[in-house]
């Protein structure tokens, strides 16, 4: 789930924090364009400074009243803490997992005046004005169009720009006829005219599943005899000693071998699906550090210098080298668990992955 936020929703809470802003954080992924960024990057200056220079003017006047002891005014670097805003907005959309905000949309000129000149919404009708409200308005529809699979919730309390004016709480309809060009369904658009409509009518439900998931995550994470000791030995006894042929785990020479894993790393449940009413079909994760042996001929023994890994050659015979190369492994098992016996029925290898590898695209 997708939530893109326009400008207007961030001024209200510039650092984004509070109850309302972590349910939406806990639910869904937000999304900021980069018009967004920048315009609340501006308000937040404007802003910044207009309530600067009312504290000034309110310290003068309290200080005409004062005939001792008068209040000192500690000046605020206006531009360091705009800086650090910058900075905060650049390191929430990393944390969020989308690395960067959306990029402006790249639309002709041409295209966005006949717009205005077609009063179409988010325009005005005097068609001079909505111009940054369009480019939010698409760049929305580029990230609904370039994640297919994700449920978008467009958010934003300009309602007299974006909504319908014969109902608030819908989109107007120039742009759902946008949405109907773009072949983006109704189904999975949702809009909201403020981010407490969409916790109240829509996240709260879908809180109440996710803290009933983590709840039931934590269960079996901590059953030590129905969940951890099988994983424990299927790892033990299937995952190490296992051939990494197939597998994106990047070492010198062929033949590889998971040799050893770190041993006091516990597994990960990352995703819960139901199977019928007593099984659940458990994605589980284990991030480790892991040895992993490979053969090489000794005429290439030289190359192995020029890798950025932990590689140690551990014994030669003839021609062969036998190496051990130290890296990151991430394990990933798929295991069917029996809701009322609490104990693991089958589990298999889903993936294997060098998740730390410098010479791998990810």
């Amino acid at each position: 789930m997708l939530l893109f936020l326009d400008s207007n929703i961030i001024c209200s809470n510039y650092y984004m924090a509070g109850p309302s802003f972590e349910v939406a954080k806990r639910v869904g992924t937000i999304v900021l364009g980069q018009i967004v960024v920048d315009e609340v990057c501006n308000k937040y200056k404007e802003n910044l400074e207009d309530q600067v220079t009312k504290v000034k003017n309110v310290i003068q006047d309290l200080n005409k009243l004062l005939p001792e002891s008068q209040v000192i005014w500690t000046e605020i670097d206006v531009v360091d803490k705009c800086a650090k805003y910058k900075d905060f907005l650049e390191m929430f959309i990393i944390e969020s997992g989308m690395t960067v905000a959306e990029d402006y949309p790249d639309m002709k000129h041409e295209i966005i005046v006949q717009r205005a000149l077609q009063r179409k919404k988010p325009f005005k009708t005097d068609g001079s004005t909505g111009y940054r409200d369009y480019l939010v308005w698409l760049t929305c529809l580029e990230v609904a169009r370039s994640n297919s699979n994700e449920e978008i919730h467009f958010i934003t309390s300009n309602t007299r720009d974006f909504a319908d004016p014969n109902d608030r709480e819908k989109l107007h309809p120039d742009l759902l006829a946008d949405l109907a060009g773009w072949k983006i369904p109704e189904t999975r658009f949702f809009y909201w005219n403020s981010l407490k409509s969409f916790i109240d009518k829509y996240a709260k439900q879908k809180f109440d599943i996710i803290k009933a998931r983590e709840a039931l995550v934590a269960e079996i994470e901590t059953n030590e005899t129905g969940f951890l000791a099988p994983v424990q030995e299927f790892v033990s006894s299937k995952v190490i000693g296992s051939s990494l042929v197939g597998f994106d785990v990047f070492v010198p020479g062929d033949n590889e071998i998971l040799k050893e894993l770190e041993s006091d790393v516990e597994p990960q449940i990352e995703d819960v699906s139901e199977v019928d009413n007593d099984s659940l079909l458990l994605g589980i994760t284990i991030d480790t550090v892991g040895v992993v042996t490979s053969t090489l001929n000794s005429s290439d023994i030289k190359e192995i210098h020029e890798y950025d890994l932990d590689v140690e050659v551990v014994g030669r015979e003839d021609d062969i080298c036998t190496l051990e190369t130290t890296l990151g492994i991430q394990v990933q098992l798929r295991a069917v668990y029996s809701k009322n016996n609490k104990v693991i029925t089958s589990i298999e290898i889903d993936d294997i992955d060098d998740y730390n590898c410098p010479y791998c695209p990810y």
